[in-house]
């Protein structure tokens, strides 16, 4: 009896691809691989080497039969095995020259480090040296008072305030090359300390100066930046009866255009440098201020007309130094002082503090009669 043998047709719109035959396709190839992995590591590295062999092996029996050994094994012991050792010797070279470099690095940093610290230490005696042979030299930047005026003899003898004044800024106005480029005055003791206290919380500050147009005419000004720097005290001088309290610091305070100021920073050419020095103030209740103007290489600047040669005249500079006085005193309420003059004052004291702590909102409105009260 015949049976029916029935032959499952593809479907109207299939693809052929479902009917065809199996064909070394790339999916059959990634199943071979994976069957080739699935081997243990020494199976799979025996079946190369017969591959190899069997590809080869002409070729090898020739070699092996050229280098007169025995076998391939032999073979490789001689061909591959020096090269290996080879480069392990190159590769253990190299890790030693590296280490070697290493080793030679850190020595002469050493070596830079110490002959460093040597001349440090060097430098620092020879200071010290310099120092205790010469403690009167200036090591700030600030020439010590006594080498301006003779201070043991003032120390020795006794003088008055108005005595030390006058012969304070006689010096100035009467030496025959300071008088034209230095400005002096005197500083009561409580003055100076209370200054001090504004000038520690509001170290910078911005100060008009009168100055002459360019035609010459007045009611022209220009912006100046200051800022004071604070130094080491002086050695307190021998007191009879009472021992030696230390004194208040020795200060500068430099003066440059505002503008010059925002273009060069901390490199701008200062105009007018006060210094203040304190050595008499407990002896003699005195502070002695002397400020230096820079001197210019040609001609001064207009309106130094009475000053050539110098940045500043010396009636500017003593306007600087007055504005300075105005504000840096404002804690200061002298004797009598009306309503108003204390309004004034305590506006001058919170200028300081806004142009600290508000820099962005500080009012420069008003600054001028704040600076000189209608004196120019």
């Amino acid at each position: 009896m015949l049976r029916a043998t029935l032959i499952r047709l593809p479907r109207a719109g299939a693809s052929l691809a479902t009917a065809r035959a199996f064909t070394a396709s790339a999916a059959s190839r990634d199943i071979i691989k994976k069957l080739e992995e699935s081997l243990t590591p020494r199976e799979a590295v025996e079946r190369k080497r017969k591959e190899f062999e069997a590809k080869y092996g002409d070729k090898l029996k020739q070699k092996v039969e050229a280098e007169g050994v025995a076998n391939l094994d032999a073979l490789k012991a001689k061909k591959v095995v020096p090269s290996i050792l080879a480069k392990r010797k190159a590769e253990q070279y190299r890790q030693e020259e590296l280490e070697r470099a290493e080793r030679l690095r850190q020595e002469q940093e050493r070596a830079l480090a110490e002959a460093k610290e040597a001349k440090d230490a060097a430098v620092a005696q020879k200071k010290e040296a310099a120092r205790v042979a010469n403690p009167d030299k200036d090591t700030t930047g600030v020439k010590p008072l006594a080498s301006i005026i003779n201070l043991p003899l003032i120390l020795m003898t006794p003088h008055d305030q108005a005595q030390i004044a006058g012969i304070w800024n006689t010096y100035h106005t009467t030496h025959p090359t300071l008088s034209a480029s230095f400005v002096s005055a005197t500083i009561p003791k409580d003055t100076y300390t209370k200054m001090l206290e504004l000038a520690k919380s509001d170290p910078h500050f911005v100060l008009p100066l009168p100055r002459a147009g360019k035609d010459g005419e007045a009611g022209a000004y220009e912006m100046f930046y200051m800022q004071w720097l604070f130094h080491a005290p002086p050695p307190a001088p021998p007191l009879e009866g009472k021992p030696s309290a230390p004194l208040p610091p020795v200060t500068s305070i430099i003066f440059t255009p505002l503008e010059e100021f925002k273009q060069a920073g901390e490199w701008a050419q200062p105009y007018l440098v006060l210094t203040n020095y304190p050595d008499l103030a407990d002896s003699h209740g005195l502070v002695l201020m002397r400020g230096e103007i820079s001197a210019q290489s040609a001609g001064g600047p207009p309106g130094a007309v009475d000053n050539p040669g110098y940045l500043l005249t010396q009636q500017e500079a003593q306007l600087l130094s007055l504005a300075l006085q105005r504000f840096y005193c404002s804690d200061i309420a002298p004797p009598n002082e009306n309503a108003k003059d204390q309004q004034e004052r305590l506006k001058r004291k919170q200028a300081l503090r806004d142009f600290r702590e508000k820099p962005e909102e500080w009012n420069w409105q008003g600054l001028v009669d704040m600076a000189y009260g209608g004196l120019v």
